[in-house]
């Protein structure tokens, strides 16, 4: 399947793997959107109560697999006897994978990860953990970005990280009656990465004039990625990658 580019350096981005067609954050899902015409495989990240990432999006298991409870309470022994296919075949025998095992995958593929860290601060020592992991773990520093709605986190990921590309995510919520203030992000992020609802011609022109990139989320139609292409947004992070740019 061919994709259509607007330009050479728009990047198409895999929300959560292959997730129209896969469970999101499992490996198929990953394997399947690695397999893709893609640039970025989009992850999330949560860690255990026994101080292991691993990749989902919700901080509870309850939506995503067959078991209850929260992230944050239980070891990855435990998340591993549950299974997850977002409510879709518990026969499957899919498991919660870590941040090691998702890496250990993409090292093989040439695309760059995303990495979302959720609520940062409901996980002590979260920040070092990444942190040695992306220090230590033989994936290239260059294939990564790191992004997060809790600004300060990014901020201090920069200070102690400052090689590694970083990205803040723009909420529909807290932005939509203001813009975000782009001369301060720029000076520890490369992207500001909005709601797609959010953005338009002064969006794009501000962050560009302060050398942000823009990758809006969760863009799930043609129309909608034309129009934000016509804008002149630097990719799109989206469910159907297979599918929104065809020809």
């Amino acid at each position: 399947m061919k994709l259509a580019r607007p330009h050479k350096g728009f990047q198409i981005i895999a929300h959560r793997g292959l997730s129209r067609r896969y469970p999101e954050n499992t490996k198929l899902a990953y394997q399947a959107a690695l397999s893709q015409h893609i640039d970025m495989l989009e992850i999330d990240l949560h860690m255990t109560k026994d101080g292991v990432l691993v990749g989902i999006h919700d901080d509870t298991i309850d939506r995503t697999s067959n078991g209850k409870g929260a992230i944050k309470d239980l070891t990855l022994d435990q998340l591993r006897s549950f299974q997850f296919a977002n409510q879709l075949d518990y026969t499957l025998g899919i498991s919660i994978m870590t941040f090691d095992e998702i890496l250990t995958l993409c090292k093989n593929y040439s695309k760059t990860l995303l990495i979302e860290v959720k609520k940062p601060k409901i996980y002590a020592g979260i920040k070092e953990t990444l942190i040695q992991k992306i220090k230590y773990h033989p994936f290239p520093n260059n294939r990564i970005i790191v992004q997060s709605f809790d600004q300060s986190f990014i901020k201090a990921l920069h200070q102690e990280i400052p090689y590694i590309h970083l990205g803040v995510l723009i909420s529909k919520r807290k932005y939509w009656l203001k813009q975000p203030l782009f001369h301060e992000i720029a000076q520890y992020a490369d992207y500001v990465n909005p709601n797609y609802q959010l953005v338009n011609r002064k969006f794009i022109q501000r962050a560009h004039e302060h050398h942000l990139k823009v990758m809006p989320y969760t863009v799930n139609d043609i129309q909608t990625a034309k129009k934000l292409i016509q804008l002149g947004v630097d990719g799109v992070i989206t469910d159907i990658p297979n599918e929104i740019f065809k020809l």
